[in-house]
């Protein structure tokens, strides 16, 4: 069994992995590219009460929750792709066995749970800052991919100078570009905070085995209060000798210091007590019976209470602190985003559609605090690092709580994201009486949103000249930002967007 749960971790690893290079332009239908999201029941709980109603395409994350009641926490120590990577660095770096007794942290988790399920009620959505898949998508983005990228092309460049590889190094790389590699490699906005994040997640694993697990993660809290009563668990037979092996090496802290009871709310089947104990006396089974069940966490009505009220209490900080912004000005919300209030709502700062946005226009990305704290590292376009491919509807595609509607590629050709604007005091033929076409030629419409006029003009010199002055039609322009992104003005470009916050879903 324990091998069987390392393969296991090993392939839905492999899978996620998959699905993350399968979130690319062209996009594949033979799998949802955001199957872990859809099967999140974190994200299915919190979207579902922040918008008020069913999200259909995460219905089946509910099946998890049922399938833990009768197999216990399986999902963390079979499925988990952040708890395989947790793992991989508790392989590489054991932690040192001080013999000091831990202080128990479990019930931060449960608060952690409640705080943001009360938040959700308030219409604060904080779950995608939490959640493992969240945090492990966003980070392979922006930190994992990216430096993968930068070493294989590092060592390809290596091998190129080397003239007997040099043909077949490039059929390799030129067959891996697209698929494995990037077209071209992409910056992102919000790196730092995401990377320190990540960094310390994995930092925590060096002074407690599966330190996040254990203590902070709210879907391991969602899982372990429906583990509580599940019906396979772990079973100690009169062979028992006490050695304390199994509570001394359990990864997830679930044995007591009888070695005897299990917290089956902790319990991630990870099977290391059946292999470490020496006369075979740990079993794993189906069992109505609680003998060997000891939950830690005392879920009584006085931590329920508590927890309830921490929740409120930081739901109401958050809400004051963080009430729902007009995005009236510069924020561009990805084509096909409902109406900001329920966008940020809805929106679980997965990072699917940056990533696949990448791929292609790459001009999505995470915010910072363009639309409030409360907006932070929901997508946002960003025309100066990129622009909205008028080709792709992708985004809507992937997004798995419909915080982005997914629209035909006619319906998203139509979208007014929002208009663009010249400024006058940095564009070339404006500013420096020179023509400049580069923004007319890359805007994409049938109907150029961008004309020009011959017009005289005063020039920074004080000198008059006649040129072709651009000028923005505005019931054309859907707010792509490839003017902008193609404008050649160094520094602050001579065009600019503002969004249409009017036209939402």
């Amino acid at each position: 069994m324990k091998t069987l749960r390392r393969i296991s971790q090993a392939v839905f690893f492999v899978l996620f992995l998959g699905l993350f290079l399968w979130t690319a332009y062209p996009l594949k239908k033979f799998i949802a590219v955001d199957l872990f999201f859809r099967l999140d029941p974190l994200i299915a709980v919190t979207a579902g009460i922040a918008a008020r109603k069913i999200i259909t395409k995460l219905i089946f994350a509910f099946l998890l929750l049922a399938l833990t009641v009768i197999f216990g926490r399986f999902f963390c120590g079979w499925i988990c792709p952040l708890g395989f990577i947790i793992d991989l660095v508790n392989k590489i770096f054991p932690v040192k066995k001080s013999g000091k007794k831990y202080i128990s942290l479990k019930s931060i988790k449960y608060v952690l749970l409640f705080t943001v399920l009360v938040a959700a009620l308030f219409s604060v959505q904080i779950a995608g800052f939490f959640d493992p898949f969240s945090i492990l998508f966003k980070s392979t983005t922006i930190i994992i991919y990216p430096v993968f990228v930068y070493a294989v092309e590092g060592i390809f460049n290596a091998l190129v100078h080397i003239p007997f590889l040099e043909n077949p190094v490039y059929a390799v790389w030129d067959s891996l570009t697209g698929t494995v590699l990037p077209a071209a490699q992409r910056y992102f906005t919000g790196s730092l905070l995401i990377s320190i994040i990540f960094i310390v997640i994995l930092s925590m694993a060096l002074f407690q085995r599966r330190f996040w697990c254990r203590n902070i993660c709210p879907l391991g809290a969602l899982y372990g209060l429906f583990s509580r009563f599940s019906l396979y668990k772990r079973k100690v037979s009169d062979k028992c000798i006490s050695c304390g092996i199994c509570s001394t090496q359990c990864r997830i802290g679930a044995i007591s210091d009888d070695y005897i009871s299990t917290d089956t709310a902790e319990c991630i089947l990870c099977m290391d007590c059946t292999d470490n104990c020496p006369t075979n006396a740990v079993t794993f089974g189906f069992s109505v019976s609680d003998k060997n069940s000891k939950p830690e966490v005392d879920l009584n009505r006085r931590r329920i209470l508590f927890a309830g009220v921490a929740g409120i209490a930081a739901a109401s900080v958050v809400s004051r602190a963080v009430s729902k912004p007009s995005v009236k000005g510069t924020v561009i919300r990805p084509p096909g985003s409902v109406e900001e209030s329920s966008f940020l709502d809805l929106c679980i700062r997965c990072g699917e559609c940056v990533r696949i946005c990448s791929t292609s226009g790459g001009g999505l990305q995470h915010s910072l605090l363009e639309s409030g704290l409360q907006g932070l590292w929901s997508p946002v376009l960003v025309p100066e690092m990129g622009y909205c491919e008028y080709n792709c509807n992708l985004c809507g595609k992937v997004c798995p709580t419909g915080a982005i509607t997914a629209l035909s590629l006619e319906q998203r050709q139509k979208v007014k994201m929002g208009t663009a604007h010249f400024d006058k005091t940095r564009c070339i033929p404006w500013y420096y009486g020179e023509d400049c076409m580069v923004c007319e030629e890359h805007c994409p419409l049938p109907d150029k949103a961008i004309k020009f006029r011959t017009s005289e003009v005063t020039t920074i010199n004080g000198d008059k000249a006649v040129v072709n002055l651009p000028y923005v039609v505005e019931e054309n322009c859907i707010g792509c930002g490839i003017c902008v992104n193609r404008c050649p003005v160094d520094g602050k470009k001579g065009i600019f967007l503002t969004n249409a916050e009017e036209q939402r879903f």
